[in-house]
């Protein structure tokens, strides 16, 4: 497609530009792998025919990135441009490495992929009947793994698992024979609503000289501080930076214990998980031989802006998130003998810079004091935060359970975060009752055995507080 077929939408936002700046160095992309099972072999066609209704259904999946008149602007593509590949039965970490450093085309699109592996064993099977899991999910006999890759600048993690769930429907569908429309999933909206709150924090800021204080304070207290993990982690000089990432899943009977221990306590299962993980972080530094009575740990909270907008937001597309809520917690070596107590306090005071708009805030602050001519990425930035959380709840509405010719069965979610300060990323969800969890980590400040390590002590101090 030339990039001349393209219908002009509107001049990139900030943080969608952001997002290209990382893109073109090969970081910030987005991995979704669906697990599913079919009552027979997924054929290549019924997937593509699947996803080229998928591209007309899905406006930010039609927008790519071009220049005119100086200005990176966003255009709609007019006409179906897949990439799409069925692959031999390969790892899933080599799929998912690719498509975390995967180079799209901005000037034409599509900044989305698809890539299809099958189970070659499971295919050979003549069984067609469904099956039963350990904990009576129904499942098919051919397996297969589908993954969607993702320019982070048109989908954030909201929008992406909702393409994920059409996916499902439209292969379902179209196995099926079933008419398709041309309705959409939902509209490309711009973050016109989210300038608005940084426009007006802004102004609040300059007129508020305390205000200004509070936060030039902030900024200057980030100067020269590494990350525990930087201070644990010593980085071989030959070894390759780049993101890898660890799984792991609660069985459906621990994550109901998890989950209703958590009400019991009167905390939502984001705060109790950022509680753990710095617990967990702790213990990790204590063994590595860093020895105090309380360490101040940063997060950062990944926040979804539509909780601030006015209006129905459930039809709003694209990507809506700016730099993570940063939180600081200090933490002791013995708080897990009262870890509720410690992660009611986090969650306190979580739910109350999320009320204040303290996200928006510390924007709107860092607008006041950019003087570049353009949006930037600083690839070189102290660490902000010792690590990251994005959590997205029970996704299984979203994604859906599947149809008559197919289910899913897992669904897992990764971003790179490589050439970047960033430690580690701890990004959680929910599906068909089971916490599923991926820790993202970049090698440049994180080891693989640290990333084990530290992966294993706040699932086991989750079942020692559950």
């Amino acid at each position: 497609m030339e990039a001349s077929d393209g219908t002009w939408i509107r001049e990139l936002a900030f943080e969608e530009y952001n997002f290209e700046l990382a893109h073109q160095k090969g970081t910030f992309l987005i991995c979704y792998r669906l697990n599913l099972s079919t009552a027979e072999p997924l054929q290549e066609q019924h997937v593509r025919e699947a996803l080229t209704f998928l591209h007309r259904k899905v406006p930010c999946l039609r927008m790519y990135f071009d220049q005119r008149d100086g200005d990176k602007w966003i255009r709609e593509a007019t006409v179906p441009n897949l990439d799409f590949k069925v692959l031999p039965d390969t790892s899933d970490y080599s799929v998912m490495d690719c498509l975390r450093t995967y180079r799209y085309n901005s000037a034409t699109g599509p900044l989305w992929c698809a890539r299809l592996v099958s189970d070659v064993n499971s295919c050979q099977s003549i069984q067609t009947s469904l099956h039963k899991t350990d904990d009576g999910s129904a499942y098919f006999p051919h397996s297969h793994r589908l993954f969607l890759g993702f320019h982070h600048g048109i989908v954030d993690g909201w929008t992406a698992m909702r393409i994920c769930g059409l996916t499902v429907t439209l292969i379902n569908d179209v196995i099926s024979g079933k008419s398709i429309n041309n309705d959409q999933l939902g509209e490309y909206v711009s973050p016109q609503q989210t300038m608005e709150l940084l426009l007006a924090r802004k102004t609040l800021i300059e007129n508020d000289s305390e205000l200004k204080k509070k936060w030039t304070d902030e900024i200057n207290s980030q100067k020269g501080r590494k990350s525990f993990f930087q201070l644990i982690h010593q980085k071989p000089m030959e070894i390759e930076e780049k993101s890898l990432h660890l799984e792991r899943e609660l069985d459906a009977s621990t994550t109901k214990r998890f989950f209703h221990k958590c009400r019991a306590e009167g905390i939502t299962v984001h705060s109790a998980f950022t509680a753990l993980a710095g617990v967990s972080l702790t213990d990790l530094v204590a063994e590595k031989g860093i020895i105090q009575d309380t360490y101040n740990i940063r997060i950062g909270h990944l926040i979804n802006m539509r909780r601030y907008w006015k209006g129905d937001v459930s039809r709003s597309l694209g990507c809506h998130i700016l730099a993570p809520l940063l939180q600081r917690i200090d933490t002791s070596r013995n708080v897990i003998d009262k870890f509720w107590d410690f992660a009611r306090s986090v969650h306190q005071e979580l739910q109350r810079k999320i009320k204040d708009g303290t996200v928006i805030e510390a924007q709107a602050f860092y607008m006041i004091n950019y003087t570049g001519t353009e949006p930037d990425i600083n690839f070189d930035t102290p660490v902000t935060s010792d690590y990251d959380i994005s959590n997205m709840g029970d996704v299984t509405a979203l994604v859906t359970e599947g149809g008559d010719h197919i289910k899913v069965t897992n669904i897992l979610r990764s971003i790179s975060i490589h050439k970047l300060p960033n430690t580690c990323s701890h990004i959680i969800h929910t599906f068909r009752g089971k916490f599923i969890y991926v820790l993202d980590y970049n090698t440049r400040n994180v080891s693989t055995e640290i990333a084990e390590d530290f992966c294993n002590k706040i699932f086991n101090n989750l079942l020692k507080v559950i």
